[in-house]
């Protein structure tokens, strides 16, 4: 009975596995190859994903790991290149940052996004380090904070 039960669960499991790998990595139109390939023609296409909100390349360029958001239409919407630490972000960032209130909160995450309009940097940040035990887990907060080139703090997001 044991065995039956275990392949039942490794039968569902690949069977979710197939359907996850089906909807990852799709073949995005025409347009949206074009577009990417004009944008990016060096670039090594690790895999499309297809989200709501559009298109999503995930590739390498230059040795670095980037996301490319594109429209059905082919539009692109920004490129998203993840950043490991607050000293390789610019000094008017990291300046901004350290101003803005949240300098001593933890940093989970780090991105530069260039959009059509204006590149922003965010930084995922929560107060994790500034609670106790006793009080971490009631008044954990947590931020996505958006900052402009020039270290201003233009959008603060709380995140759920």
């Amino acid at each position: 009975m044991k065995k039956l039960f275990f392949l039942i669960a490794i039968a569902m499991l690949s069977q979710t596995m197939i359907a996850q790998a089906r909807n990852n990595n799709v073949e995005p139109p025409q347009s949206v190859t074009t577009a990417f390939t004009a944008r990016f023609p060096s670039a090594n296409l690790k895999k499309w994903e297809l989200r709501k909100e559009g298109y999503i390349a995930d590739f390498r360029l230059d040795g670095k790991k980037l996301f490319a958001y594109y429209a059905a239409d082919g539009t692109w919407k920004g490129t998203e290149a993840p950043i490991k630490w607050t000293k390789n972000l610019p000094a008017a960032v990291r300046e901004g940052w350290k101003n803005s209130g949240y300098g001593a909160w933890y940093v989970l995450d780090i991105k530069k996004i260039e959009t059509p309009d204006q590149p922003l940097y965010t930084l995922h940040v929560n107060n994790g380090t500034l609670l106790d035990s006793d009080h971490h887990d009631a008044f954990l907060e947590e931020y996505v904070l958006f900052f402009s080139e020039k270290g201003e703090l233009v959008r603060t997001d709380k995140m759920p």
